[in-house]
């Protein structure tokens, strides 16, 4: 699909004093070259005019970083000369983290180490650890657990705005907790509250804020904000949630760390296979978001490109931070969709051709890549992408560029301007295990991006969306078109902590995008909005099609509202509120919605197999096999009797499918399916996820 060649190739190395080169290759080894070094030795020989392909060796070892690597359009190779870095076997890790040393056995069971010093050289701050490869959980209230076990609930959500006396207006919050458990905020001492903070969920966003108040008469709980609410961010009982970290009352599990301030002290409760003496605690010490950087200049056509990671771990990263707020300090963060506001382990603009193949990126504050303005022809092949403090891959401009006398309209948009993210590859990786520092993470968003391919990817465990399309709201064009989302696994979703979210998730004009031979099941909401395929303000212009979904709270197709989609030859089936399609609106910015729904098979064991709206959305509805195991089958509020004589549909049926084994979720049909006489073409499912070896 890419505008050029790209030549894959491999990795990249860390730390060392002594070097190892030859013509065309550097060798980085833990007692050598240091990445840093081999960079510059690379940059230097091109400089003088040396165009042959280099490669980087990097042998066995983990290569601490103190500072961002950044790669230039000087450390570019050329499509028949690429610059690869190589990992050399296994065990080869690019690190963002240190090695917190000096632990102590305490009389308590606990262990105990003193805080490692920031590059600045005060003590570093950080909200993330982990103990030989495992992400340790935070000292929390309430403990972690399975769903809405791990939060707690609230009442009277308020906000008053404050002015000082130099007339700069603040807003403190309050909420009211209701279960008996957060008494023992109370128990905070008054210097710990800024090291302690309340986790927000509400709907799709999250936030954090550091305590500034508890009243165990009332249970009311106070933060503060430079921001107000408005509009969807307003908290509210039935769609917000919240749970508190490093709390010292709250350190009593295994498995759990607390940061220390008041004694400079990092404390940790041991596991029972946990031993101090050989024990590898690691934490984000060196305060790096970002491990690599590729660094062009889309506006004056320097790219960095034809390079290639291979066979490489990329590890340990801190989250981003906030702007205006100190880096080596605690988190305060505020409510966006999909952690937006993360940048990436990786982190590219004006990045062309460039490549990341076989490669572990893990460990991470915040996404593990994140491409930006100018990224086109880019892969991502046969990765491990995993424990993921936001989400796995965010692909996309800043906004919505196109060609110099153009303009962003609902139209086909075919020619590339300078800025323009385009023509990028994810295929064959594990993306799992996300959203861990910030739930809103992604498995995959792609936003202002066109032409490109999500495929055979095995993408689960997330508490949001599995795959985002696109990043207008609205009909007013976008540039998010012919992308491809297909052959995946995406499952174990939300997990009944958020809500308003999809397996594939659109918005948006996008036409000529496909999402199609994806299986996606148990997608769990909180409040409302679990559903597998989900078409959100704006979609127009997308294919669905031999998609099976299963096993969502709200349904296997909700469209919020849109134009000219086709929702073709799907399987939808188990799914709780409701079978497939649920319409929230009929005319918007005064646009008619459409939508075609023609030959999907619907199945339900509860709530009706059509939600409200569709009969006044226009489009083709035909062919559709519908069936309630329960025998009380409901269209749109109407029976089937009724639904068949509304006009709505041609050619729809009402009868058993005749699956293999629905019981067991195995929804190949058997060869006397009345589906068929239908038009509907069965396909392997069998096929989506990771390619066969």
């Amino acid at each position: 699909m890419g505008s050029r060649t790209c030549f894959a190739g491999v990795i990249f190395g860390l730390l060392a004093v002594s070097a190892v080169v030859h013509a065309g290759q550097v060798v980085v080894a833990p007692d050598g070259l240091t990445p840093k070094a081999a960079l510059e030795h690379i940059r230097a020989a091109k400089a003088k005019g040396n165009q042959e392909a280099w490669t980087v060796v990097v042998k066995p070892g983990i290569y601490a970083l103190t500072e961002t690597l950044t790669l230039t359009p000087a450390d570019s190779g050329t499509p028949q000369a690429p610059v690869t870095w190589a990992g050399e076997g296994e065990g080869t890790t690019i690190s963002g983290g240190g090695v917190v040393k000096g632990w102590t056995a305490e009389a308590d069971g606990t262990w105990s180490a003193p805080i490692p010093p920031a590059p600045d050289g005060k003590p570093a701050y950080f909200e993330q650890l982990w103990v030989n490869g495992r992400r340790a959980e935070r000292a929390r209230l309430p403990n972690g657990g399975q769903g809405t076990a791990s939060y707690f609930n609230l009442v009277k959500p308020n906000i008053t705005a404050v002015t000082n006396a130099a007339g700069k207006v603040s807003y403190v919050e309050r909420v009211t907790l209701t279960n008996a458990l957060a008494a023992a905020l109370g128990k905070i001492p008054a210097d710990e509250f800024p090291y302690a903070q309340m986790c927000v969920v509400h709907k799709w966003s999250t936030a954090r804020r550091i305590l500034r108040a508890f009243d165990p008469a009332t249970m009311t709980v106070e933060t503060w904000t430079p921001r107000g609410w408005s509009g969807w961010s307003i908290w509210s009982a039935r769609e917000t949630l919240v749970s508190f970290e490093n709390v010292r009352s709250a350190f009593d599990a295994p498995g759990e760390w607390f940061y220390d301030a008041k004694a400079g002290r990092v404390r940790y409760r041991p596991m029972a296979d946990e031993v101090v003496a050989t024990a590898v605690v690691v934490a984000p010490s060196a305060k790096l978001s970002q491990l690599i950087a590729l660094k062009g200049n889309p506006d004056t056509g320097e790219f960095v490109h034809d390079i290639a990671f291979r066979n490489l771990t990329f590890a340990y990263s801190d989250a981003t931070p906030a702007a205006g707020y100190a880096v080596n300090g605690p988190t305060e963060s505020w409510q966006h969709q999909a952690a937006s506001g993360s940048d990436g382990l990786v982190t590219a603009e004006g990045a062309h051709c460039v490549t990341w193949d076989a490669c572990v990126i893990a460990h991470t504050g915040n996404y593990a890549f994140r491409f930006n303005d100018g990224c086109v022809s880019n892969r991502i092949t046969n990765c491990t992408i995993e424990d993921l403090g936001a989400g796995g891959i965010w692909m996309g401009a800043a906004s919505g560029h196109v060609a110099k006398g153009e303009t962003l309209k609902r139209r086909v948009i075919k020619t590339l301007a300078p800025r323009s993210t385009a023509f990028n590859v994810i295929d064959n990786c594990v993306i799992r295990k996300g959203g861990l520092f910030n739930p809103e993470g992604t498995g995959v968003a792609l936003t202002h991006v066109s032409d490109s391919e999500v495929t055979h990817c095995e993408i689960y465990d997330f508490y949001y969306t599995g795959v985002s399309v696109g990043w207008t709201w609205g009909f007013q064009g976008s540039v998010a078109q012919r992308n491809e989302v297909a052959f995946n696994r995406i499952y174990d979703l939300g997990k009944g902590i958020m809500s308003d979210m999809g397996g594939v998730y659109t918005l948006g004009t996008s036409y000529g995008t496909t999402v199609h031979d994806n299986v996606i099941h148990d997608v769990w909401a909180y409040s409302y909005g679990g559903w597998a395929l989900y078409t959100d303000e704006g979609s127009e212009g997308i294919v669905m099609e031999r998609n099976l979904c299963w096993n969502t709270t709200d349904g296997g197709f909700h469209q919020h509202y849109g134009a000219g989609c086709i929702i073709r030859n799907n399987v939808f089936a188990w799914n709780k509120k409701l079978g497939a399609v649920r319409m929230a609106r009929q005319v918007v910015q005064d646009i008619p919605c459409t939508l075609h729904f023609v030959n999907n098979l619907v199945v339900v064991r509860e709530g009706p197999l059509v939600g409200r709206g569709p009969r006044g959305v226009g489009g083709i509805w035909a062919g559709n096999l519908w069936y309630d195991y329960s025998g009380k089958p409901e269209l749109d509020g109407l029976a089937w009797d009724a639904w068949q004589t509304c006009g709505k549909e041609v050619g729809g049926r009402y009868a058993d499918p005749l699956f293999e084994n629905a019981d067991a979720c195995d929804f190949r049909l058997k060869p006397g399916s009345p589906a068929f006489a239908l038009g509907f073409k069965a396909w392997d499912f069998t096929q989506a996820g990771l390619r066969k070896k």
